[in-house]
């Protein structure tokens, strides 16, 4: 028998011990499973100690809530001397926590039904057959983006960069000129909202290129820029979190680090200076280019102290006062951050900072479920999610585009993608797509292959452009693209069409609270969502085969005894009548004969 209630109860409790044993570690000032680290002389140069002078960027306090960034105000009364960027002797910063945050619900806004549609413009649509994509295409496609149902997109990196992803930035101001101009994309933003859709962008503000006019001037000792960038005399040692190396050498008897590739060196953000610019970065694209938000890259890496790279109180201070800041601009901007690793690191990070989180645990649930053919990671991941940070303060995807697409995890199979499509569209949290993965769209590493041109229409440049596209579109393409798919009811596309108007219809499944049934079917699952006097129960057969007759019970809920029925929304199957007893419980429901193979059901369950 499948009995996943018993077992979530269990991890319950094991959870609360290890969230308090987090607090207790906290409240010392050291993050779960780090020690505090003492402060130290620059002879031991490491990236904690070797950035700026102490007059300027070493940040000591006792309250997380106004330390490491900074105001904008505090950032423009330290401008260091040049004795003083040339300094070789500073001690490192510690920062202790201050009191436990309360948490909150988040303001209601267009998140709270929402539906996000990630993008990468190089790839979407070419407006003048150079085989790039451009803004002038992309503001061409936003009636397709509109008819799929979403109200947001999120834009992978738009500013100036000499690489294809964007995701080293040369100039924080301006668009990247293969994609247009400052006006293409205020033109583009102006039809965006138009449509009511929302508008995020890819904010990298861990790192720059290696050729920003920035680092350039840096290179030099004692130049005005030089504490901008993190950098030693000598090579410190220690490798990045993953083993790889994390200091380059540059000129003689110079090192700089840099988390993520040579080309890629680390901002300062313990620098006043920087946090003040990187403040003007912000008001920028809020302001004078009218973003909604931010999608905050690389966010768990923003501050070292030495050796401890990731998930440090200094960065998690910095947010703390970004978030402020960029909520006094424009209250109504939202933010949700990439903290790619396992769920328990995304613990320390709210409900003060940023406004939601990318759950790739849950993401990797999903399709790994569907994948097997057991629902168990699914539901373990939703269980978790939903028992360590209340209301709801993740993002959930399938995949995105630093991993293997979803549809080629699964082989092409169409039965699968629908079943993880609904899965997301159902599960708690506010749900992103990756451009193309609503057609099938497929694409194995390297990089470059996930995030191949849209696929349009069958014809060799894919519908994307009329010359030599910048990459050759994915195989898939011939078989699923929008021009086939569009007008098949049974198609993948409007599969999610439909999953994507139910989603945003529903209070329930939007933003409701979230509980699981036990089943006696290994293969199968159901939960159920309920918001503002509406209820909403899932059933889903992962197997490959159909199943006959399960039987689903629940000990308790928030449900009104009595008697109701259900009126399946996705399969307009018929639905046998439901009785809740005393405390919200049920008793050995069959929703349905027989649940086919693959798939998922919604039933809108309703007074009798």
């Amino acid at each position: 028998m499948f009995e996943f209630g018993s077992r979530q109860k269990r991890q319950a409790g094991i959870l609360l011990v290890i969230i308090w044993l987090g607090l207790l570690l906290a409240a010392c000032g050291a993050e779960p499973g780090q020690t505090p680290v003492p402060t130290i002389a620059a002879a031991t140069t490491t990236a904690a100690s070797s950035t700026a002078s102490s007059t300027t960027a070493v940040i000591t306090t006792t309250n997380p809530s106004t330390a490491a960034a900074t105001t904008a105000s505090t950032a423009a009364a330290a401008t260091p001397t040049a004795a003083a960027r040339g300094a070789t002797t500073t001690i490192a910063p510690t920062i202790t926590s201050g009191p436990t945050p309360i948490a909150r619900a988040p303001a209601q806004g267009w998140w709270s039904n929402g539906v996000c549609y990630e993008v990468f413009v190089r790839s979407f649509f070419d407006s003048n057959g150079d085989g790039l994509g451009d803004f002038p295409g992309l503001t061409l496609k936003l009636d397709y983006i509109k008819g799929l149902g979403v109200n947001c997109i999120w834009l992978m990196p738009v500013m100036q960069s000499p690489s294809y992803h964007g995701y080293d930035t040369t100039d924080f101001y301006n668009i990247n000129k293969v994609y247009g101009t400052n006006e293409d994309f205020k033109k583009f933003m102006r039809e965006a909202h138009a449509r009511g859709i929302y508008v995020l962008i890819d904010l990298v503000i861990n790192h720059t290129s290696d050729q920003h006019p920035w680092f350039k001037e840096s290179q030099v000792p004692g130049s005005a820029r030089r504490d901008w960038y993190i950098w030693s005399a000598t090579d410190p040692g220690y490798k990045t979190p993953w083993g790889a190396t994390a200091w380059w050498p540059k000129g003689s008897n110079q090192f700089y680090y840099g988390v993520f590739d040579a080309s890629q060196p680390d901002l300062n953000l313990r620098n006043p200076e920087v946090t003040k610019e990187i403040y003007n970065v912000t008001r920028f694209w809020l302001q004078d280019m009218e973003v909604d938000g931010f999608r905050l890259d690389a966010a768990k890496h923003l501050i070292e102290n030495q050796q401890y790279q990731i998930n440090t109180a200094e960065t998690k201070a910095w947010l703390r006062d970004w978030v402020k800041y960029y909520k006094s601009l424009k209250p109504a901007a939202f933010t949700v951050g990439e903290i790619n690793g396992n769920s328990f690191e995304l613990q320390g990070y709210w409900p003060d900072q940023l406004d939601s989180y990318f759950e790739f645990g849950l993401a990797e649930g999903m399709v790994k479920s569907v994948e097997e053919g057991i629902p168990f990671d699914f539901m373990q991941a939703v269980d978790f999610a939903n028992t360590s940070w209340p209301y709801q303060r993740w993002s959930t995807f399938l995949t995105n585009h630093d991993q293997n697409r979803v549809m080629s995890r699964y082989a092409g199979n169409v039965a699968q993608m629908k079943l993880a499509a609904t899965l997301l569209m159902t599960a708690p949290g506010l749900p992103f797509i990756y451009y193309g993965e609503e057609v099938g769209a497929q694409g194995i590493k390297p990089d470059e292959e996930l995030r191949t041109p849209m696929q349009w229409d069958s014809s060799p440049g894919a519908g994307f452009t009329t010359g030599t596209p910048w990459r050759k579109p994915n195989n898939s393409t011939a078989t699923a693209n929008v021009g086939a798919e569009d007008k098949d009811p049974n198609s993948l596309l409007n599969h999610y069409r439909k999953l994507i108007k139910l989603r945003r219809e529903s209070p329930a499944l939007s933003s409701g609270t979230w509980v699981a049934l036990t089943g006696d079917k290994r293969g199968t699952t159901s939960y159920i969502r309920q918001a503002q006097g509406e209820t909403v129960m899932v059933v889903a057969n992962f197997d490959t085969k159909p199943v006959d007759g399960p039987v689903f019970s629940l000990e308790k809920s928030d449900i009104k005894a009595g008697q109701y029925t259900g009126q399946e929304l996705l399969q307009d199957a018929r639905i046998g009548n439901l009785d809740i007893g005393v405390g919200g419980s049920i008793k050995a429901f069959t929703p349905l004969p027989k649940l086919e193979a693959r798939t998922a059901y919604i039933i809108k369950i309703t007074t009798k």
